[in-house]
């Protein structure tokens, strides 16, 4: 008779009585310095209420985050969220207090005819230039 455990449930329930399994590995000192997000659309997933909800939902957890900077990147429908009266708007103006920085992209502002949110935290600068920021982060959380 075969002992092996054929599926992944039977592998924990072989383990779970002599170790302790851990799930989430423990944040490190240097895993908490800066988070790079780039947000290209105004909802996570797909354009709908579902994709705006899911966006509203990470943008809060990142505002929990412990991380110690967080710099943003809006790009394309990203900027859209700069508008007030798109609906996570309000989100957004909280995100930005907690963000360090956020850069959006103006040659989509002006397309989309984004009003932008007066904030010095937000700075405009060409496709151009957020794409050579972009090249050069090695690690980047992309929102799409």
């Amino acid at each position: 008779m075969n002992n092996n455990p054929r599926n992944s449930l039977e592998q924990l329930e072989q383990f779970s009585d002599n170790t302790v399994l851990e799930l989430s590995p423990q944040k490190t000192e240097s895993d908490l310095g800066s988070k790079y997000v780039l947000i290209k659309h105004d909802y996570y997933s797909s354009d709908s209420d579902n994709g705006r909800e899911l966006l509203s939902r990470f943008l809060s957890a990142l505002c929990n985050t412990s991380y110690n900077s967080l710099i943003v990147y809006l790009i394309d429908k990203g900027t859209l969220l700069l508008d007030n009266g798109n609906p996570l708007y309000n989100e957004m103006v909280n995100f930005i207090e907690r963000a360090d920085s956020v850069i959006a992209d103006s040659d989509s502002m002006d397309f989309y005819n984004v009003d932008s949110y007066k904030n010095p935290k937000v700075v405009l600068q060409p496709a151009d230039s957020i794409i050579e920021d972009l090249i050069y982060i090695p690690d980047i959380l992309i929102l799409e």
